[in-house]
């Protein structure tokens, strides 16, 4: 396992790298979002417009399984009739995609997470300390075997949820109300991390006690050891749940959407890196989540822990939370570019 200061370094400069590479290939390009409104109206000319799309789009995109005697099915346009107060008229509400001429620059969202990834990476590099050399005096230090470090999980929830946002829009989910929720999770989520690395931290002080203790106390689990490992379930399960929404949700909409692809007659198809990009992310974004559950599950099974065993344990979740943290964005550049690239040859 590379030794952790120089693993900071180097991940600061594969960021750097990946900044200039991407400089390479940067367009100005603008992805236009919109956002779903429900309009009503008793217009007779918009209701027999909306009848006329409702019939071509199940027509267009008629598969098996959908019941064409009622035109329900995965393509049908959704008309919701309401009829306010004792009003005799029936109101046709249809849900459209407005164009608010609101837009967002990836390439400027990729450029932020790995500058910011640069500078927190590098930070921790310069200010590296072994315990044993810390001084509380000292503004900057960066410690990693004393526990939770904030700093570290500030960087996440500035980049992870735009990577989300990169991702998203890869596969057009771009709708403004979406793209805000999901990214917002994922960045509560991040400092959701956080709150369980310092509960675990606490378990650990409490282990560091009974190893201390020794032959004074009864072994066996204590009243603080039971409600944090309490808390610490709660706040798993809270952390799983969360994670579940946000790639359950995103998975779902680019299988749709792909599918709708295949049945709406459209020659093209979707770029298979895509599916890399969602499949990698995924698998990396969850890991975080693997690390934090088998550090507390680790601490939960020991009845006692000596203060070098809990240094070395924070020693090498930083470690691995660095690795997956570089990783996910490079993956993320690598299939970023790679799926413009796709896209220049088509249209060349």
């Amino acid at each position: 396992m590379c030794h952790l200061p120089y693993f900071d370094g180097i991940s600061a400069l594969l960021s750097l790298l990946g900044f200039f590479v991407s400089l390479a290939y940067v367009q100005d390009t603008d992805v236009l979002v919109w956002e779903n409104n429900m309009i009503f109206s008793t217009d007779p000319h918009l209701i027999t417009a909306s009848d006329g799309l409702s019939t071509a789009l199940f027509d267009t995109c008629a598969i098996a399984g959908g019941h064409k005697a009622n035109h329900t099915g995965p393509y049908t346009m959704f008309q919701q009739k309401q009829v306010w107060g004792n009003s005799s008229y029936a109101y046709t509400g249809l849900s459209i995609p407005v164009d608010t001429g609101r837009s967002y620059k990836p390439w400027l969202m990729l450029h932020w997470v790995l500058i910011c990834s640069f500078l927190f990476q590098g930070a921790r590099f310069l200010a590296y300390c072994e315990h044993d050399d810390a001084h509380e005096g000292i503004l900057f230090q960066y410690v990693p075997t004393n526990g939770p470090d904030f700093w570290r999980w500030v960087e996440y929830a500035l980049t992870s949820p735009l990577q989300i946002i990169i991702i998203a829009g890869s596969f057009y989910m771009r709708e403004i109300v979406q793209l805000a929720l999901i990214a917002g999770l994922q960045g509560a989520l991040v400092l959701l991390g956080y709150v369980i690395e310092l509960e675990i931290q606490t378990l650990c002080l409490e282990k560091i006690a009974a190893w201390q203790a020794g032959a004074y106390r009864m072994p066996g689990m204590t009243v603080k050891m039971f409600v944090c490992q309490c808390k610490l379930a709660f706040l798993f399960l809270c952390a799983y749940t969360s994670h579940a929404i946000i790639w359950v949700v995103l998975i779902a909409k680019f299988l749709m959407q792909a599918q709708a692809i295949s049945d709406c007659r459209n020659p093209s198809k979707m770029p298979p890196v895509i599916i890399y990009i969602i499949s990698l992310e995924c698998l990396l974004f969850t890991l975080f989540g693997v690390v934090l559950t088998v550090q507390a599950v680790y601490v939960a099974r020991k009845p006692s822990l000596d203060p070098l065993a809990v240094q070395s344990l924070w020693k090498k979740a930083t470690w691995w939370y660095s690795f997956l943290s570089i990783s996910a964005k490079l993956v993320l550049e690598w299939g970023f570019i790679t799926l413009l690239a796709s896209t220049d040859a088509q249209q060349a």
